[in-house]
């Protein structure tokens, strides 16, 4: 290694180990060179692979599984959510949501060629995984042939250098493993606890022959890197700022890992027999755990849960019918939702893991263990309480989801690990939630739309822990914009993220973490990275230089940017908002308020002010510290401040502690 370039890395805070190849690497390597390197196994990579593509740049796909899509097909959620609400904050969502001139145009035509072959009613596309493998994904990849798909390989290094005086990501070294057993399911025997630490591993198994694969940029160009992965695990594997779980306030970027977060799912699919003699070949035992979870079906019942999420079938639930468990009504965790412990480890447990070289993503594999185990309890309960005549029919489907363990080839996910964004951007819940027109924020950089509510499926005893970032947004969000700004890093120019590693707050990922929204990042980081590469410049140029123009007219094509909203489109207008840089906007609206009592816009909180109780409870720990402005607006007078400072205030007034809580050690 050049001593020089090791000595920049370290210090931007990037030990060797972090760069180094692992020592016990498998002897077969190879080297592939790309414009654009996507890290997949989300259905924001698919698009993002598809588009940078699409723009004429070569393009390096690097799938986990053998199946792509994310969780429409390998995650195991082939039932596609869209708005439902059909009054948020007097916006009609539902209605608008249907609409083609609302969604990415393509996954809308795929999605209306499917239909809804399942009839559920969660959703009104729900589908077998195979219908959009071997249709429209398989057409739309075969397509491009500026597009290599690197199926079953992950990454286990990255390198990074200074280049002039900017932070890039050089090149990533990824394991791909081929499958030495036979079989209809070769290389998916065994359920994804077991398996994950092979899949990471360079060195070849009983399952898996191994090789290396270094990714590099093209001779005399620079790589552009979208990080789309279900993991993030380059966010990790780089050094790169990110966040993960539970934010300590809404647009905080401090890393401050409290063990909360999102639940995830062991998801698998159950099908109804034609007959007794139909053998059950996932020979799922009696679970050893069953007795210590307690199951509901709430107000659907047995029937009703069928329906949910059914891929195959009509009408009652009878033979040759096939569904997806997936199960927890509203904030009851009463089913296969796995809320017992979060996925991710701590920042300091994952980078012991990269110091270590024995990264497998950086996640708690005892955690995959128990939600497989809690999916296999829900099974045997749920079988017991199907009518009479179907109980000896019902058998886990291995066919569909194609492994021989019965579950999909990877876990539903509800988060990742997030980045921070260019210059400490992140998306937050007032963007989508507070602006004063039938819209969330206009940002001048926008690059899609998106709507859904705050859809949080909160680890078990972390319902009133979450007062700060989600409930006390009471109102739901308007249709929103995703800007340019939520797919950079603020830590190297090359990056780009996209879907739920997107530079957002938790909040925000509740409602971008569905199918439609992972679409639209997906195909805005592919057109961006490809425009990046034609052109030669990185996302902080073309944030700095606000070349937001024509990367819209190119993302325009496939997906909008406007909404429609009774009769007339939103934004109305940029004139007004271009004209002050989209940085810092001063302006502010009284309507821009929320339940906590202080208005705000995008970057500062204003307290009205006379306030006796406010001065009574700063009294002076906040005031004479060159911390809060007072300011006239009109009439009335205010306290200004940061929001990093103003959510303590609130959060001291409402007797909660804001300080950073010390990180698990393990």
């Amino acid at each position: 290694m050049n001593p020089t370039l090791s000595a920049s890395m370290m210090s931007m805070g990037v030990p060797d180990s972090r760069i180094r190849p692992r020592n016990q690497m498998a002897q077969r390597t190879e080297e592939i060179r790309c414009d654009v390197l996507v890290m997949g196994g989300s259905t924001s990579a698919l698009f993002a692979a598809l588009h940078a593509a699409r723009g004429g740049a070569i393009t390096c796909l690097v799938e986990p599984t053998d199946w792509l899509g994310g969780q429409l097909t390998a995650g195991g959620v082939p039932a596609v959510d869209f708005a439902w609400r059909e009054d948020a904050q007097g916006v009609n969502t539902k209605a608008l949501h249907r609409e083609r001139r609302h969604n990415h145009y393509e996954f809308h035509d795929w999605l209306q060629a499917i239909g809804n072959p399942g009839d559920c009613t969660v959703s009104r596309h729900c589908f077998l995984p195979s219908t959009l493998l071997t249709g429209p994904i398989a057409k739309a990849v075969a397509r491009e042939k500026n597009l290599t798909v690197l199926h079953e390989a992950v990454p286990i290094g990255v390198e990074t250098k200074v280049a002039d005086g900017r932070a890039i990501i050089s090149q990533v070294a990824v394991v791909r493993r081929t499958a030495k057993r036979g079989g209809r399911f070769a290389g998916y025997e065994r359920p994804f606890s077991e398996a994950i630490e092979d899949w990471y591993s360079p060195r070849s198994s009983s399952y898996f022959h191994k090789h290396r694969c270094t990714l590099l940029p093209r001779k005399g160009r620079e790589m552009l890197l979208v990080e789309a992965s279900e993991f993030g695990d380059v966010l990790a594997l780089a050094g790169a700022g990110y966040l993960v779980g539970e934010d300590l306030f809404e647009g905080s970027t401090e890393q401050a890992y409290r063990s909360r977060g999102q639940s995830f799912t062991a998801t698998f699919n159950l099908s109804i027999a034609k007959d007794r003699d139909t053998p059950n070949t996932a020979g799922w035992a009696e679970s050893r755990l069953r007795r210590t979870h307690r199951f509901n079906l709430g107000s659907y019942g047995w029937e009703g849960v069928w329906r949910y999420r059914r891929l195959k079938g009509c009408g009652a639930a009878k033979r040759g019918q096939l569904s997806v468990m997936n199960w927890r009504q509203g904030a009851v965790n009463n089913g296969n939702d796995y809320a017992g412990r979060h996925l991710f480890l701590s920042y300091a447990a994952a980078a012991r893991t990269i110091d270590e070289r024995r990264w497998s993503g950086g996640v708690d594999v005892d955690a995959l263990l128990e939600a497989e185990r809690l999916s296999q309890d829900f099974f045997h309960w749920f079988v017991s309480e199907a009518p009479d005549e179907l109980r000896p029919l019902i058998r886990v489907d291995t066919e569909s989801v194609q492994t021989r363990h019965g579950f999909y080839k990877f876990p539903y996910l509800r988060e990742s690990r997030r980045c921070i964004g260019y210059g400490k951007f992140l998306l937050c819940a007032w963007d989508l939630s507070f602006h004063p027109e039938p819209t969330g924020f206009p940002f001048p950089d926008r690059l899609a739309t998106s709507v859904y509510d705050y859809d949080f499926h909160l680890l078990d005893g972390c319902e009133e822990q979450v007062e700060q970032s989600a409930h006390h947004w009471r109102a739901h969000p308007k249709p929103f914009f995703l800007p340019l700004r939520a797919l950079s890093s603020d830590s190297f120019a090359n990056l780009i993220v996209a879907g739920k590693s997107m530079a957002q707050s938790f909040t925000v990922n509740a409602a971008t973490r569905t199918h439609p929204s992972e679409v639209v990042s997906g195909t805005a980081a592919g057109v961006v990275a490809a425009y990046c590469a034609e052109r030669g410049v990185d996302m902080h140029q073309l944030i700095d230089h606000m070349r937001f123009d024509e990367i819209q007219k190119r993302v325009s094509r496939y997906q909008p940017l406007r909404w429609k909203i009774d009769s007339e489109w939103f934004p109305r207008s940029d004139s007004g908002v271009m004209t002050t840089r989209y940085a810092r906007q001063e302006d502010w609206d009284a309507r821009w308020s929320d339940s906590l009592t202080a208005y705000h816009n995008r970057d500062f909180l204003y307290f009205p002010i006379p306030d006796r109780e406010l001065e009574d409870f700063l009294d002076g720990r906040w005031l004479g510290q060159a911390r809060l402005e007072e300011v006239v607006r009109g009439s009335q007078r205010f306290l200004k401040c940061s929001k990093k400072v103003g959510f303590e205030i609130l959060a001291a007034r409402r007797g909660l502690s804001a300080k950073v809580v010390a990180e698990a050690d393990g």
